[in-house]
């Protein structure tokens, strides 16, 4: 005796009624209303994440540290990693925090790992230290480095 293989159909409700998904001979094409293109349309850009004002920039660009503040009670520099490329890239990102006679400066090294192109990385360096901290009159300053994978899209 052969099993026959089960054949599942995705349906979705609509109103009262119930509509059955597009048969996969006509799933290239696109329905009616439709666009035949891309489908990534949700990819975050360094503004969304709404990180506030730019402290420092780095690697033309890609690379953004944005002002110091308050997060959990921690003092954190809030980045975001752009790859602008046409390849998957890996970032590691040294940022430096100089509080000039407040203290010695707080250095934090974060990595962003397999950044598809055209894509943006968020990340948080947590630079809480000891003694009085006030944000405003912390310079901040970057050194980048990025990796981009020799295989491209396929790693």
């Amino acid at each position: 005796m052969v099993a026959a293989p089960l054949v599942l159909t995705a349906c979705a409700f609509q109103g009262e009624g119930v509509a059955e998904s597009r048969s996969t001979v006509d799933a290239t094409a696109p329905a009616d209303g439709e666009s035949a293109g891309p489908g990534k349309t949700d990819v975050r850009k360094p503004e969304d994440f709404d990180f506030g004002r730019p402290a420092a920039t780095a690697h033309n660009g890609e690379v953004v540290a944005y002002l110091p503040r308050l997060d959990n009670r921690r003092v954190v520099v809030p980045l975001t990693m752009q790859n602008t490329g046409e390849k998957r890239a890996s970032y590691t990102v040294t940022v430096t925090a100089d509080r000039g006679e407040r203290g010695a400066p707080v250095t934090v090294t974060k990595k962003a790992l397999n950044v598809a192109s055209g894509t943006t990385w968020p990340a948080k360096a947590d630079i809480s230290a000891p003694g009085t901290w006030i944000p405003k009159e912390t310079k901040i300053t970057l050194t980048v480095t990025k990796n981009n994978y020799p295989l491209g899209d396929s790693r």
